[in-house]
């Protein structure tokens, strides 16, 4: 089974916390779960995935690849939510969608306004007037809209009500189903929402 996502005894190490020698395969087609309480390392984990911080030992493989030379590359094929949603707060939903699509070689916009208009988001409103909840399904639309093969989500459910929670959940579940070749790393203290 071809692997879509490795780990091998990779390490970060802080002044105050060690994540040390974590390894792990995902293959293709597979959604896998992330369980740990806060504080434990899967940020730290997700962010060396991501290539955002720097590895002291180990390495990180995706789809076979390593991320010297090709971290554009590689980055074109992932769709990453994060803990947090960052955005210009004066600007529209639309003009978000707009200037991140500009960024992906495969962004299709109508993925983007089917996903906005699933989740009930008027590309018309501007960033500051949107919920927590709405923010977290823009950030998924939009990690949507480009044709990943690897979906990251750090903490996406963090902070939201059951509603919306099942909501991104279903949603996450049926983008995996519809399309084997995906697969989904997630990160979560909520053990219910790793069983959904």
């Amino acid at each position: 089974m071809e692997s879509i996502l490795e780990l091998k005894n990779l390490k970060k190490e802080y002044k105050e916390f060690t994540l040390d020698s974590i390894s792990l395969e995902i293959p293709r087609g597979y959604i896998m779960g992330l369980i740990g309480p806060n504080g434990a390392g899967k940020t730290t984990a997700i962010k060396l995935i991501m290539n955002m911080i720097s590895a002291d030992g180990g390495e990180v493989s995706v789809f076979g690849k390593k991320y010297a030379g090709r971290e554009k590359e590689i980055k074109n094929s992932i769709g990453y939510v994060g803990e947090e949603q960052y955005f210009y707060e004066d600007r529209t939903v639309a003009w978000t969608g707009r200037f991140t699509g500009r960024f992906y070689t495969e962004w299709d916009t109508n993925v983007f306004n089917s996903l906005l208009n699933e989740f009930s988001i008027s590309g018309t409103k501007k960033i500051k007037e949107l919920s927590k909840g709405m923010r977290v399904k823009l950030s998924l639309a939009m990690a949507l809209s480009h044709n990943p093969k690897l979906i990251i989500l750090d903490e996406p459910t963090a902070g939201l009500d059951p509603v919306v929670r099942r909501d991104v959940l279903d949603l996450l579940r049926r983008v995996t189903m519809d399309d084997e070749s995906r697969s989904v790393l997630i990160s979560s203290h909520i053990t219910d929402d790793i069983s959904r």
